[in-house]
């Protein structure tokens, strides 16, 4: 990721991009606000949402031997992320709060959607729901 490269010097500039090259990075350039607001929605939404699922299991769940019974591999990839440190966390989400609100906003209004059509016993456009969130199959083959 390289951001605002026209306010970079140009040789360190391509100095990164060579290192990049040599690395098999693949070079993505956006400006930092830009930068902020996408990776709000496809990473930092992803750890809040892993830190709040383990300490919702954690609440829950008082028989740790049950967690590591029970936990299956999906269980174990999604809360992967609440392994993070919360020295690296915390200051992320300070610098970048205004675009995690947004995104947190949007996610418990899903999880809300989620929770409404449980309760309404709404199977259907709970299968409709999950048929769409598979889409993202197709970006993330």
């Amino acid at each position: 990721m390289i951001c605002n490269r026209e306010g970079s010097a140009s040789d360190a500039v391509a100095r990164v991009i060579e290192l990049y090259e040599a690395l098999g990075m693949r070079i993505v350039e956006l400006e930092a606000h830009e930068h902020d607001l996408h990776a709000a929605y496809v990473s930092h939404i992803s750890h809040i949402s892993s830190f709040a699922l383990a300490l919702t299991v954690l609440a829950k769940e008082k028989d740790e031997k049950r967690i590591f019974q029970l936990a299956s591999g999906g269980f174990d990839s999604t809360v992967r992320l609440a392994k993070s440190s919360p020295d690296m966390w915390v200051p992320i989400f300070r610098q970048n709060r205004d675009n995690v609100l947004d995104v947190l906003d949007e996610h418990i209004n899903v999880l809300s959607r989620f929770r409404s059509l449980l309760i309404k016993k709404d199977f259907n456009t709970f299968h409709e729901l999950i048929d769409q969130a598979n889409h993202i199959r197709k970006i993330l083959k």
